[in-house]
C-alpha cells in the first residue's frame, strides 16, 4: 500500500510540473502576442503619421 501512495504522490508531481511548463508557454505566447500588437498598433499610428505629413507635404508642394 505505501508504494502504491507513493506512486500517487510522483504522478501528482509530475501533473505539477507539466501544468506549471504549459502555464510559463501560455503565459509567454500571451507577452508574444501583446507585443505584437503592440509594435502592430504603434507601426500603424506611425504609418498614418507619416502618411498624413506626406500628403500635406504634396499639397504643399502641389501649391
Amino acid at each position: 500500500m505505501p508504494h502504491h501512495q507513493s506512486m500517487s504522490r510522483h504522478r501528482s508531481v509530475y501533473v505539477n510540473s507539466v501544468m506549471n511548463s504549459n502555464v510559463d508557454n501560455i503565459v509567454h505566447v500571451n507577452n508574444t502576442i501583446f507585443c505584437f500588437m503592440l509594435l502592430q498598433r504603434f507601426l500603424t499610428v506611425l504609418s498614418s503619421k507619416v502618411m498624413s505629413v506626406l500628403l500635406s507635404d504634396l499639397s504643399f508642394i502641389v501649391k
